[in-house]
């Protein structure tokens, strides 16, 4: 019987941790950039339906890399906190959130956080008004609306969805999460030797909320001049690869419930109820 987890992590000596996480992120980078080629031959075709599809699995392996290098950025003084961290590797829902996530700039980690817990909630309130309907977790359906036909209930009624009305994906492109982790590989980053270099780096770094954005970017950019310097930069790197590592490898969110948030829906139908009451007709 297989069991998937990667908690037995935790069990080896901590020189041998490392060794486990590089061999899988190798893994993930290499499985990574074939999807991300067979994307962008899709994308070049015309075939949203299949590229959104591609897309959506390609970006959930990436947030891989990125929960695997948050496990090292972190450090192991906090065993209970690795261990969460390391299920997060099996969550669609961390997953996605990591991806939503590359997508910004934040000014400190505060606004990181805040912008997680919208992502967390089970359901929400949108539409032109603000609370004219309800919507179910958005970063869990758009993974399904872009992988399934299901049939679902709404305000707006009961009906079927379908991946084939994913008409939007030409003028979006692949997620900027892939091409992340696509640029971590190639400047050496996902190496055993370049894991070793980051703890190094991030070893005794404290972040907080109020910790600014500029502290994080300038801690991405010794990481990469430390690679560079130990010659683990591959000829495959691009001016584009460093720019995203710098700008868009952001907070570290081991700190950060990713977890979902149970809304009811009473409560929501109650702030619908509020909303029109307060309305001056």
């Amino acid at each position: 019987m297989e069991a998937r987890s990667l908690d037995h992590i935790l069990t080896l000596p901590k020189k041998s941790r490392f060794a486990v996480i590089a061999e899988g992120l190798l893994l993930l980078a290499e499985h990574v950039g074939a999807l991300h080629t067979a994307l962008l031959c899709l994308h070049d075709r015309g075939e949203t339906r299949g590229a959104a599809a591609i897309d959506a699995l390609a970006s959930e392996e990436a947030a891989k890399v990125l929960i695997l290098l948050d496990v090292v950025r972190m450090g192991w003084s906090d065993q209970a906190a690795v261990g969460r961290q390391l299920k997060r590797f099996y969550s669609h829902l961390a997953r996605g959130i990591y991806a939503r996530v590359v997508h910004g700039r934040p000014a400190d980690r505060g606004e990181v956080r805040d912008y997680v817990d919208t992502l967390r909630q089970s359901h929400f309130l949108d539409g032109p008004g603000g609370v004219d309907w309800i919507f179910r977790n958005e970063v869990l359906s758009e993974r399904e609306d872009s992988l399934y036909v299901d049939y679902v209930s709404t305000d707006g009624g009961d009906y079927w969805t379908t991946p084939a009305n994913r008409t939007d994906y030409l003028s979006i492109g692949p997620s900027p999460i892939i091409e992340l982790a696509i640029a971590l590989d190639r400047v050496g980053c996902l190496s055993l030797e370049g894991l070793h270099i980051m703890e190094a780096t991030w070893r005794g770094q404290t972040i907080e909320d109020n910790t600014h954005w500029r502290v994080i970017e300038g801690i991405n950019r010794k990481v990469v001049d430390a690679l560079n310097t130990a010659g683990l930069v591959t000829d495959r790197l691009t001016r584009n690869d460093v720019r995203l590592i710098y700008e868009q490898w952001t907070f570290p969110l081991g700190g950060i419930d990713l977890q979902k948030t149970p809304v009811a829906i009473i409560e929501l139908r109650a702030r619908q109820d509020k909303w029109l009451a307060d309305q001056d007709w």
